[in-house]
């Protein structure tokens, strides 16, 4: 689970790849000799952000040391090194990250925090991880919709639908802008694993918006296993 392989002569290496790369020593050279670890490359992305995609443990320790920003906002999509950390699902580095102060609360450029991240991401352990951190599992995005709202709509298949469910979550909970429960969600987006598990899990048919849904969706899968 670790990034690039380290190339063969690393003496001449910008920080950016020695970070990359995860060679330390070079690092703390580049660093002693006056880089600023809280400078942003042209991308806006600062070198806490590349070591935790990469999964540079020590590096993160490092940078931190040095001064890094643990929750600096970079890149395309205005997140976090613990958002980069979630999407690639390095568990090791989320626990990392999270001692040393990030907050698994804050939104990306997309309205997500890590919860809902590691939902559309389907890593599991950092679902767990997050919840038994106190992270709610019906933390919601900036369209109000919750992590099963989003299993329900973006992941096709029984999980992390499931996964969710062991939690408890509410099943009733509707997001704000269509108003749609989770089993709402599964319906519009045919996800057919995600509608049975809803509905073993007690989902409630007679919430509005639902029951025209389910039934046009009924009919298609019936049509369609016929």
């Amino acid at each position: 689970s670790h990034g690039p392989h380290q190339p063969q002569d690393y003496s001449s290496c910008d920080i950016v790849k020695a970070t990359q790369y995860g060679i330390l020593e070079r690092c703390k050279e580049l660093v002693e000799a006056g880089y600023d670890v809280r400078q942003p490359d042209k991308e806006n992305v600062t070198l806490l952000h590349w070591a935790a995609i990469n999964n540079r443990l020590d590096l993160v320790k490092f940078y931190i040391s040095k001064g890094a920003i643990v929750d600096q906002l970079g890149g395309d999509l205005n997140s976090t090194p613990l958002h980069w950390a979630i999407r690639q699902g390095h568990l090791s580095m989320v626990i990392l990250l999270l001692k040393c102060g990030a907050d698994p609360a804050l939104i990306d450029g997309e309205g997500y925090s890590g919860i809902h991240l590691a939902v559309v991401f389907q890593h599991m352990p950092v679902i767990a991880y997050l919840i038994s951190k106190g992270q709610s599992v019906d933390t919601t995005d900036f369209s109000g919709q919750t992590p099963l709202m989003l299993s329900a709509q973006k992941v096709i298949g029984p999980e992390p639908t499931g996964f969710l469910l062991k939690f408890n979550p509410s099943l009733s909970a509707v997001d704000k802008i269509q108003k749609n429960t989770a089993l709402h969600w599964a319906v519009t987006a045919g996800n057919v694993n995600a509608v049975e598990l809803l509905l073993d899990a007690g989902s409630n048919l007679d919430i509005k918006n639902v029951k025209v849904q389910f039934f046009k969706f009924h009919f298609i899968l019936c049509s369609t296993t016929m």
